[in-house]
């Protein structure tokens, strides 16, 4: 038995028009017109003018007078060009107008002007893409021009990177990029063809990649350039297994900075950026521009623009006091780290190479599980080889977060715009918890012990301001009971 799938259409239905007097008690009285369609009604001026006496209520026609056969014929036209003008709506669109659209639909018949509609043609791939793009680009240009914070470029590459693997792709296969026809199949067999031609090593990657198509697609069905909604399938939502991040604590941060690194000035240079991201929690790319003007040195602040966020439409500024190894590395390098800077990408190689060369690190490996197609299995991993500059961020998060600092202190210090992304940041075990606990125990007993002594000196301040005062008047009597009262209280 043959089936037969008919994709749903629009009923191309159409209002009516009516007609009323505009002053009904004048002497003479404009005809207005009302266009009304499933609760939407648009008004409209006709330019006509009649007799009231000579107006009909109930038929909205002119029943006598010399001009009585021209106006109603101008009126039958209105009718006419109106409802063939959300027709010609009807064709090209396929849906329901909106109410602006149904005003212009109106006013363009009303003028005896043709309904300027956007034939639905069909778009080929590459017309999506730089559609696409060129939106993109609008909108960083606004951006700039009020003082907004633009698109990031990496997230603006990212699609165009996806849009040369694509190509490539279909050139490799001899696939024609037809906007109606990819669909999961297509996807996936473009994600096994960059896995297997290495464009990509790492699923999160794969997972960009195909997060970036689907944006396109998506844009190509919500513009009406086609009826394909395959990018809602499962197929094009790649599953990425838990990430793995390592984190150092502070004995390990403590090791790694009085490691001597005076023989590789370059490597010293790579670990003190590495520490001051631990105790700062800045990303790469705000440490490397840190400079003398960023350095409030009579608060012993640092205050910074972060270049990226979690939203990309969002600046923030962060300002928080110098905490750790940062003021040694700041003072070492005269508050002017931007002049030790080099890419991200040779600050991971040499990350690298840097904890390979202090033996503790070099000898330390961390086991976890990892899902494969066999199931769950343990893997051992040198921890040398995983460490990236990154990680200085989530261990200043978690370390904090052991120590049992609020996490709103913590947030003070990473600017996160996004809570859910400021969670993944911490990378706490049972054992940290626990730890937690006790530190937020020992830091309340330090706080309450701190608030003793202060109202404790505020009391003694008071005392000697009343000696001073009795001492000035000579009450001596009085001066010496508070004496002995003091003697008795010690």
């Amino acid at each position: 038995m043959r089936i037969f799938y008919f994709m749903a259409q629009y009923n191309n239905e159409t209002g009516s028009v009516n007609f009323r007097l505009k002053e009904p008690k004048t002497e003479i009285s404009r005809i207005m017109g009302r266009y009304s369609f499933k609760g939407l009604q648009t008004d409209f001026s006709t330019g006509l003018k009649v007799v009231p006496s000579n107006w009909d209520v109930d038929s909205k026609t002119v029943i006598s007078g010399g001009d009585k056969r021209e106006i109603n014929q101008k009126l039958n036209r209105f009718k006419t060009s109106i409802v063939d003008a959300h027709k010609n709506f009807n064709e090209h669109y396929n849906r329901m107008p909106t109410k602006e659209e149904l005003k212009t639909i109106v006013c363009n018949a009303v003028e005896g002007k043709q309904l300027n509609t956007v034939q639905k043609n069909k778009k080929s791939f590459d017309d999506v893409f730089l559609e696409f793009m060129k939106v993109i680009d609008l909108k960083i240009k606004r951006a700039i021009a009020s003082g907004q914070k633009p698109l990031h470029k990496s997230y603006v590459s990212s699609f165009n990177v996806m849009y040369r693997d694509l190509k490539d792709f279909a050139t490799d296969n001899n696939i024609f990029l037809d906007v109606d026809k990819f669909d999961e199949v297509q996807c996936l067999e473009f994600q096994n063809w960059l896995l297997g031609s290495e464009r990509v090593g790492e699923l999160s990657t794969l997972r960009t990649r195909i997060k970036r198509l689907t944006a396109v697609l998506k844009r190509a069905f919500e513009k009406g350039y086609t009826e394909n909604r395959s990018y809602m399938q499962d197929e094009f939502s790649v599953k990425v297994p838990p990430s793995f991040h390592t984190v150092l604590t502070e004995p390990e941060i403590k090791l790694l900075y009085e490691h001597n690194f005076s023989a590789s000035p370059r490597l010293e240079k790579v670990r003190d950026l590495f520490v001051l991201g631990c105790h700062t929690s800045l990303r790469f790319g705000d440490i490397t521009r840190i400079e003398s003007g960023h350095i409030e040195l009579n608060s012993g602040n640092i205050s910074i623009l972060l270049n990226k966020g979690s939203q990309v439409d969002k600046y923030k500024t962060v300002n928080f006091p110098i905490f750790g190894y940062a003021g040694e590395i700041l003072s070492k390098y005269d508050n002017d780290i931007k002049s030790i800077a080099i890419s991200n990408q040779n600050t991971n190689e040499y990350l690298k190479e840097l904890f390979k060369a202090v033996p503790y690190f070099s000898e330390k490996v961390i086991t976890r599980e990892r899902p494969t197609n066999e199931g769950v299995v343990f893997e051992t991993i040198n921890f040398s080889d995983k460490v990236a500059f990154h990680d200085s961020r989530r261990s200043f998060c978690t370390n904090r977060y052991i120590e049992g600092w609020d996490l709103l202190e913590i947030w003070q210090f990473t600017g996160h715009t996004d809570e859910s992304v400021f969670k993944t940041y911490f990378k706490p075990t049972f054992e940290h918890e626990q730890v937690r606990q006790e530190s937020i125990k020992v830091r309340n007993e330090k706080l309450q012990k701190v608030d003793l002594q202060t109202k404790e000196i505020e009391e003694l301040k008071a005392q000697m301001q009343k000696m001073q005062e009795l001492i000035e008047s000579g009450n001596m009597e009085q001066l010496a009971e508070i004496i002995n009262i003091n003697k008795n209280v010690s």
